[in-house]
């Protein structure tokens, strides 16, 4: 039985290493549109944590729809492709340039007073998602 066991743990490290020359954990492969980040970043980590919500609208933002989402980032609906003139309110997302977008600033704690989500910081893997979808052009799919 202690023989088993034994060879066992002497295929983990081969498997690892299968599966990363098979490129298992390499390359994000999530799409950069803003359903996908708001169906799996904003949503689960600030409509419902209690502070970006329908009953809970801290500073003004309501993260509990799609559209309500975009909105309070962008400054405009989501069916208008309209560019704004100037920056958008709070300068959350400026299309294109992630370096100008407060958002990514507030989830890395980045010269900001508090890092959100504020229970937890996210992923650097989702933050990047995030400001690939911001370089891409920040559109509403």
């Amino acid at each position: 039985m202690k023989m088993q066991f034994r060879s066992q743990r002497a295929l983990i490290p081969l498997l690892a290493t299968l599966f990363l020359l098979m490129g298992c954990g390499s390359e994000d492969e999530r799409p950069p549109t803003f359903t996908y980040v708001y169906e799996t970043i904003l949503a689960p980590s600030c409509a419902t944590i209690g502070c970006h919500n329908d009953f809970s609208q801290t500073y003004g933002f309501r993260f509990s729809t799609k559209e309500g989402a975009y909105l309070g980032l962008t400054g405009r609906a989501c069916n208008d492709d309209a560019e704004i003139p100037g920056e958008p309110p709070g300068n959350y997302v400026r299309a294109g340039h992630p370096d100008r977008s407060l958002l990514l600033s507030l989830m890395r704690g980045d010269d900001v007073p508090r890092r959100m989500p504020p229970d937890r910081g996210l992923p650097e893997v989702d933050i990047a998602l995030v400001e690939e979808w911001i370089l891409e052009g920040a559109k509403c799919d």
